[in-house]
């Protein structure tokens, strides 16, 4: 049984490791690949679409990524504004409930559990309200 566990196991590694590190690369015949990513913030995404770009022209053509163009954009369902302030309330929120929770009294404590709680499911409910796409060639 215990042969059979590790057997398994090492199944479940080999797969997750064999799992491809461009899921958002857009493949396209012209040679201008594209990433798309949803992010929180206009001014992320980047970094994690060039990883996947270079990812993907050194997987594909043993290449490197080279950047053509890129573009943030606003895709949330509320105004933009009202987005960006939801988004830092919930996150000072959570940073002061956490904080409640790790140095207040008992009571304290408990609300700040609360506070943590609910500033991470405010986060999470708004989502992440930009998509970021970066076009790329591998050369």
């Amino acid at each position: 049984m215990k042969k059979l566990f590790i057997a398994i196991a090492l199944l479940n590694l080999t797969t997750i490791t064999a799992c491809a590190h461009y899921p958002d690369v857009r493949a396209k015949e012209s040679g201008i690949h594209s990433v798309i990513l949803n992010i929180e913030n206009k001014d992320e995404g980047y970094q994690e679409a060039n990883a996947q770009a270079n990812s993907f022209c050194k997987d594909k053509y043993q290449k490197t990524a080279f950047q053509v163009s890129e573009k943030s954009e606003y895709v949330g369902s509320l105004d933009e504004t009202t987005y960006i302030a939801a988004k830092t309330a919930s996150k000072v929120i959570t940073a002061v409930g956490a904080g409640a929770a790790i140095f207040g009294g008992q009571s304290e404590s408990k609300a700040g559990v609360g506070g943590a709680v609910g500033g991470g499911v405010a986060d999470s409910a708004l989502g992440n309200g930009y998509r970021y796409t970066m076009e790329f060639k591998c050369e």
